[in-house]
């Protein structure tokens, strides 16, 4: 039987997470979320359980053994968002996530973002003799690449973005033509007298106060045209194409050229090491690799001057990674789970429309409803056969392999 769903209605593995991870195929998920069962915690009456172990070490060892078959079923574009508690032993606490997280660095996972998530409505505490436990951390993974710096995994900011509470205003046009500029002469002789003005002129930062007292501009000079990802590697084979007929170096261009370590970027395919050449550039690097196509040309080298100031992204403002929630409860059961917002802002921002959505630990199911809500498949995975029922009172159908 297909394990991989095809429709909406989600997949439940019931068994032991490392059997069941290996039941799913290799590079076939796209987004993992879940909370495994905390250390020390309690005791859910089950065979094989993790969280029982006798020290933390053992605890989390077991927990590296499910997450290298995680990491197999994963798509290479994939993420993996981990969220789990931590333990004090007498006095002392253990630190549990952070040296779980530590230990995936070295097992092949990059680490992109601790996010706190701040319990609004965290428990009273009568503890008097150190301050009371607040947040929990949910750690965003992604592979860790050999070959380049950035992972090149999918993540979309726009739908979780918040909305700005300031307008952006200005009296500047923000963008002039060439012809403009050169017209207008705007802003060539500054007489800023702001606190940069002694300042000695390096390290300044990106404020407009210090552009302002290095160059006298508020504007730059940048290309027209955006050239997106599936544009920028059509350009780069072109590339490719001609340098490969014309048989030439790296060196021999750069040297051409009289740069040094930059022409190779030119012809790189990876997003962390690839750029295209600056338009002043182009025509002289047509000519020496021989290419007479012009449909690039305008998109290369097309220029006018931008406004530089801050303006606010117009969808909202990125929402950080500290994110005020409550924690949830369900009727079906005692225990507090993590509220249906946190798996919605993830799933929103890293899982592709129709997309897979796994959490290894599905517990309650609250992943699973939230993928189902949000149009994307899932697969949960289960040891505790009890709460099969409050998956399917939660999700509706649900399919039981």
């Amino acid at each position: 039987m297909p394990i991989l769903p095809k429709t909406l209605t989600p997949v439940v593995l019931l068994g032991d997470v490392v059997s069941q991870l290996q039941r799913i195929p290799s590079n076939s998920i796209d987004l993992a979320i879940t909370s495994p069962p905390y250390w020390g915690q309690r005791d859910y009456g089950v065979k094989g359980q993790i969280g029982l172990e006798k020290t933390p070490d053992e605890y989390i060892e077991k927990l590296l053994v499910a997450f290298t078959e995680l990491r197999r079923v994963l798509k290479d574009t994939g993420s993996f968002f981990l969220n789990i508690g931590d333990k004090y032993i007498g006095k002392d606490l253990q630190m549990i996530p952070y040296k779980l997280a530590i230990k995936m660095q070295k097992n092949g996972w990059a680490l992109r973002n601790i996010i706190i998530w701040h319990k609004t409505n965290a428990m009273p505490s009568s503890i008097d003799n150190r301050l009371a436990n607040t947040y929990e951390p949910v750690f965003f993974f992604v592979k860790k690449p050999d070959n380049y710096l950035t992972p090149d995994y999918y993540f979309n900011l726009d739908p979780i973005r918040i909305p700005s509470r300031t307008k952006f205003k200005t009296d500047l046009p923000l963008t002039l033509s060439i012809e403009e500029y050169n017209k207008l002469k705007i802003n060539r002789k500054s007489d800023y007298n702001g606190k940069f003005k002694t300042t000695p002129r390096i390290n300044l930062g990106a404020s407009p106060g210090a552009r302002l007292s290095v160059n006298g501009e508020f504007y730059s000079r940048q290309r027209v045209y955006d050239i997106d990802e599936e544009l920028e590697l059509k350009i780069i084979n072109l590339l490719r194409k001609y340098r490969k007929l014309k048989g030439l170096s790296i060196d021999e261009i750069d040297k051409y050229f009289g740069y040094k370590n930059t022409a190779g970027h030119w012809f790189r395919l990876d997003k962390g090491g690839r750029s295209l050449p600056k338009p002043e550039d182009w025509f002289k690097l047509k000519k020496l690799l021989g290419i007479r196509e012009t449909k690039y040309d305008k998109i290369m080298t097309a220029e006018h001057y931008v406004l530089q100031t801050v303006k606010p992204n117009p969808l909202g403002k990125n929402p950080g990674d500290v994110w005020d929630m409550p924690t949830a409860k369900i009727k079906e059961s005692h225990f507090a789970v993590f509220p249906e917002e946190l798996p919605r802002r993830i799933i929103l921002s890293a899982c592709p429309e129709n997309g897979i959505v796994l959490d290894p630990f599905a517990g309650s199911g609250t992943t699973l409803k939230v993928a189902k809500d949000l149009k994307r498949r899932s697969i949960g995975i289960e040891l505790n056969r009890d709460y099969l029922k409050i998956i399917k009172k939660r999700c509706g159908e649900v399919k039981i392999i």
